[in-house]
């Protein structure tokens, strides 16, 4: 006799559950099939990847970033690749398209242009955004995210993103009412006698105008929005600025301005706001790092120098 062998129930199934389980069975193909291996030299790239729900496998000098950038921090077993500028061949061979059978895919800056020819050798794809150009930074930096999200088939996440980002905004400006008179000087030091002072188009400084607050630096201000100037600028500031200092900074900063005189005579110097490492050409996760960092320090007061 020959037996016969029933795959599916007795009971006859609908159209519409024969279709819900056919998509089922074909979830874990989709989800393979989807998975992306994303690289960038950028570390705004990077935080924006992470901060979309696909971290990058491999980026530039990835060592610096735990400095400069700190949040969000990078997978633990994320390539390191060199210098951003000029990525080492040898460290992309592990992650060479002949060598896998996902496609690997590079998005950088227009800044690493000169490193595209490189780069097409071992990546299938090698796609630039611009972060930073002529025209309104915060824009700009909008733009760029939502690039990043639709080449990661993520454009979903870039709304998630925003809606966290603009939630974050709405609980701390109420907060720093009363710190709206007092102009803030936003600078990170490049040695003890010249500073980077960001101005009104710069992230941060988008940052500081949608938190109703004020920008000290008036002046002029380059695609990056800070403009570097000499310490003794400072005493042309408005007497009552705050200075407001984002690390990291050369060690020997503390000890020069305890003895720098023309610093001692500033009234900016007595009550200086020192904030943790942030990312100052960062995207929208360091944007939103800066608001959280500085409403803290100006309620609770800053870090040390």
């Amino acid at each position: 006799m020959r037996m016969r062998f029933n795959l599916l129930p007795a009971y006859k199934l609908s159209a519409k559950w024969l279709a819900v389980l056919l998509a089922c069975l074909a979830l874990p193909l989709q989800a393979a099939s989807s998975h992306l291996r994303i690289a960038t030299l950028d570390w705004t790239v990077a935080e924006t990847l992470i901060a979309l729900g696909e971290p990058p496998i491999a980026v530039g000098d990835a060592k610096s970033y735990h400095q400069w950038v700190t949040q969000p921090p990078l997978p633990m077993n994320t390539l390191d690749l060199g210098v951003r500028m000029q990525p080492n061949p040898e460290l992309l061979i592990p992650l060479s398209k002949t060598n896998r059978k996902t496609s690997l895919i590079f998005i950088n800056t227009g800044f690493y242009a000169s490193a595209a020819p490189l780069l097409q050798k071992f990546a299938e794809q090698v796609h630039s955004v611009n972060f930073y150009g002529e025209g309104d930074a915060w824009q700009n930096i909008l733009t760029a995210s939502k690039q990043v999200a639709v080449l990661i088939n993520r454009p979903q996440a870039f709304e998630q993103l925003m809606q966290r980002y603009r939630q974050k905004l709405a609980e701390i400006r109420p907060h720093l009412q009363p710190y709206r008179d007092r102009p803030l000087a936003l600078v990170q030091f490049i040695d003890s006698r010249h500073l980077r002072i960001y101005g009104k188009n710069s992230p941060f400084g988008a940052v500081l105008t949608q938190l109703g607050l004020r920008n000290a630096w008036a002046g002029s201000q380059n695609i990056w929005g800070f403009e570097t100037i000499d310490a003794t600028r400072l005493a042309k500031l408005p007497k009552n600025s705050r200075f407001v200092v984002i690390k990291p900074y050369p060690v020997n900063i503390p000890t020069a301005l305890k003895y720098n005189t023309l610093w001692q005579r500033l009234a900016m110097a007595r009550d200086p706001l020192i904030l943790p490492a942030i990312w100052t050409f960062g995207g929208i996760p360091s944007a939103q790092r800066f608001a959280e960092a500085l409403a803290n320090g100006l309620q609770n007061g800053g870090e040390t120098w």
